[in-house]
Parts: C-alpha cells; sequence; structure tokens
C-alpha cells in the first residue's frame, strides 16, 4: 500500500469517526429524554462562566451548574450542565434540587431534563455527523 493511500485511509477514518461523534453527542440528550432514568439531584455548585453575554439583551450570563445524585444501589454519581441566567449570582446551598435523567447502564452519561428537550442544536449536530460520514465514504462513480 502506498504511503498516500495509507495516509488518505487515515483520514478518512478520522473524519468519519468525527461525524460518529457528533452524531452520539447530537443524539444522547434525546434519547436520555426518552428512555433515561429519573432521579432528583442536589446541585452542589454554580459558578459564572467568562463575562457578560455578548447579545442584545444585557445582564445575561452563562452558568455551569454541578450536579449530584445517588443511584438506587448507593452509588453517588456527578454532573453538570449550562444555564444562561440574568446577573442575579446564585450560590449553591445544598437544599436545591433539579430534575436529571440518566441511562441505567450508563449513569455517567446524564443530563438536567431541562437539556433532554429536542433542539435545533442538537438536529445540527446530527446532520454535520450523517454528512461527514457520507461525504468521506460514499463511493466515487468512475464513468469514462
Amino acid at each position: 500500500m502506498s504511503k498516500t493511500k495509507t495516509s488518505s485511509l487515515h483520514t478518512r477514518l478520522l473524519i468519519t469517526m468525527l461525524g460518529i461523534a457528533f452524531v452520539a453527542y447530537g443524539s444522547s440528550n434525546v434519547m436520555l429524554g426518552y428512555f433515561g432514568e429519573k432521579e432528583t439531584a442536589t446541585i452542589t455548585h454554580i459558578g459564572r462562566e467568562e463575562g457578560e453575554r455578548d447579545q442584545l439583551t444585557r445582564g445575561k450570563y452563562t452558568y455551569r451548574i454541578s450536579y449530584t445524585f445517588t443511584l438506587l444501589n448507593g452509588r453517588t454519581v456527578n454532573g453538570a450542565g449550562k444555564r444562561v441566567g440574568d446577573d442575579t449570582y446564585l450560590k449553591a446551598d445544598g437544599k436545591s434540587k433539579t430534575a436529571v435523567r440518566y441511562f441505567s447502564f450508563l449513569p455517567i452519561v446524564n443530563a438536567m431534563e431541562e437539556d433532554t428537550k429536542p433542539d435545533i442544536g442538537q438536529v445540527l449536530l446530527l446532520v454535520i455527523g450523517c454528512f461527514l460520514i457520507y461525504i468521506v465514504n460514499r463511493r466515487k462513480n468512475n464513468l469514462v
């Protein structure tokens, strides 16, 4: 096998794996919404990321929310999500709760329940992933 064929194969493999990752990431939250187990989590930390968001509405910030929940077998699982909120800075008091969804066979894959509803970002990730997989693996018709 020549060096260019090997390089081409490696490139195709890398882009295909990237496409699969986009598809998996884009579909995981939606699948959590339909097939995931529901649990109540305790919010453990709230942190403001960067500065004010560059939007028309002033006073909006991105917050990173960390939470923890306990499975039926007693194992504790941690998770995190993001929210856009106003400039009122909140602190986690250990009493705030949020609903989360997780896969019973792989609880490390979890998300806050609000994030499991389908939206345009998830559809876009699926479309990009499928496009990448298709474009590098399509058969070329050589009509001579």
